[in-house]
């Protein structure tokens, strides 16, 4: 399950107010992300349900690991990091990224895939399987680009549109559209907003 540090926005606030500036800022950059949608309060909620993909991303994508996941899946699962990452000639690959570090595969898969579809080491997994089908991006509707705030901008960013009051630039969720998990009930606002706030924490804190 996904941890939240904290949550900045009170519960009372709803984002009815923000929804136009969302989804204006949205319109500005959609053909950019046509792979995903656009989460909103009211969008199905996203439920994993991996016999209905074959388990689709442990099977395409190879996984970026940074220092403290690795170190959280060392902890978690007693594994040493070289039973656990991309090796060349018995050390760890170690790629000039953030993320240096790649989780292992093997027959066209992630490791960690069990026959039944489910992770092996889902309490250590990575930010990145924590995180999909969701990512966030910020657009700067004065522009209407996608742009990288410095974290205090980012933060204050998302703390204002949390708080129903957003500012430039605007946090948008998106969700990966080709995934079949989003059958779930509707997210209400106080649900889209803990989403947000924790998709946001992983993805630009690492927590």
């Amino acid at each position: 399950m996904r941890r939240i540090v904290s949550t900045h926005y009170h519960p009372g606030v709803t984002v009815d107010a923000a929804l136009d500036r969302i989804v204006a800022a949205w319109d500005h950059v959609r053909e950019r992300f046509g792979a995903y949608s656009l989460v909103l309060p009211g969008t199905p909620s996203f439920i994993c349900q991996p016999n209905l993909c074959t388990a689709h991303c442990c099977n395409a994508f190879s996984v970026n690991l940074g220092e403290a996941e690795a170190a959280r899946m060392t902890r978690e699962t007693g594994m040493a990091l070289v039973q656990f990452l991309e090796l060349e000639d018995g050390d760890p690959i170690t790629l000039p990224l953030a993320q240096p570090f790649l989780l292992a595969r093997e027959g066209g898969h992630c490791r960690f895939l069990g026959p039944e579809l489910g992770c092996t080491v889902y309490t250590g997994r990575p930010n990145a399987c924590r995180l999909y089908p969701h990512f966030v991006v910020f657009v700067d509707d004065a522009t209407g680009k996608v742009t990288t705030p410095s974290p205090g901008d980012a933060r204050r960013a998302l703390n204002a549109l949390l708080a129903g009051q957003p500012l430039s630039p605007v946090p948008l969720l998106l969700g990966h559209a080709e995934c079949p998990g989003f059958t779930g009930n509707p997210l209400a606002g106080a649900s889209w907003r803990t989403l947000l706030e924790v998709t946001y924490q992983l993805q630009y804190e690492g927590l």
